[in-house]
């Protein structure tokens, strides 16, 4: 049985997760982005076949975060992992747990039977990713939204008051960033100059109330994340350009950095 990996008055479970370490030494860092692209292709029928049994909950929200999932998890962490470095994934957009529960069937971590409970109360699979029933590889609940970025740069701080060589990606939702709190850790991050983070924000241009520029204009989010002081790179939402980017930022020092992977469809 995995254990959990949980948030609470102690950080230790995260920085000390013997599961995620366990499952990076697993992962291939070669693997073909070319196989990857197929694997999220199966994935994404896989997502389709459960959202279309939940009424399409926040299938916008989960279809644009399945490549960036794919390759943070299957990618980014192994890739790491074989430099020597420890990487972490933070998921703060908790509506794309769908996406997050398909690609972890994809990677063997759960039974895909496990779908068919989807946000039952019984299930390890609610509709916001719960760290109390999930494996390790899930480093933080999500209820309300907007503070993954903050719980990242603990955990950035942390490991470098340790001397660990250890980064923190944390996915984003653009809806997401009208939350104060967001832009408070990004001062902060700035302001520490964490260079240990990445935040990755999935630009669907779509928020649970409608469109973002109509509810919130969020543009130009480069510029604004620009005056913070992080280093910003803008992909299209799609696996190579995904996986080049995090190469890039990986290797960019002294300053927090930003990935905005703009989706180039409506889902």
């Amino acid at each position: 049985m995995f254990a959990p990996c949980v948030v609470g008055g102690d950080a230790a479970p995260i920085l000390n997760n013997d599961f995620l370490r366990s499952l990076n030494a697993s992962l291939s860092d070669h693997i073909s982005l070319d196989v990857l692209e197929d694997k999220v292709k199966r994935s994404k029928r896989r997502l389709l076949n459960l959202l279309s049994k939940v009424g399409g909950w926040h299938s916008w929200s989960s279809l644009s975060s399945l490549n960036i999932i794919a390759v943070l998890f299957s990618s980014w962490i192994a890739e790491g992992y074989a430099m020597g470095v420890e990487r972490l994934v933070v998921v703060s957009k908790g509506h794309a747990a769908p996406s997050v529960y398909s690609w972890l069937v994809e990677m063997g971590v759960i039974k895909e039977s496990e779908l068919e409970d989807f946000a039952t109360p019984w299930s390890r699979l609610q509709s916001h990713l719960d760290a109390l029933r999930l494996p390790g590889i899930v480093v933080y609940s999500t209820g309300s939204l907007g503070q993954g970025l903050s719980i990242a740069n603990g955990i950035a701080i942390a490991s470098k008051i340790d001397s660990i060589r250890r980064e923190v990606a944390v996915l984003l939702g653009d809806g997401e960033l009208d939350e104060g709190q967001v832009w408070e850790a990004i001062a902060t991050a700035s302001a520490l100059k964490l260079d240990n983070v990445i935040a990755i924000i999935d630009r669907n241009m779509v928020q649970h109330t409608g469109f973002t520029e109509k509810v919130k204009p969020k543009e130009p989010l480069a510029a604004k994340f620009n005056s913070f002081g992080w280093y910003v790179l803008e992909v299209i939402n799609n696996v190579k350009t995904i996986h080049s980017g995090l190469r890039t930022l990986s290797s960019i020092n002294g300053k927090p950095k930003a990935l905005i992977v703009r989706s180039n469809r409506r889902w």
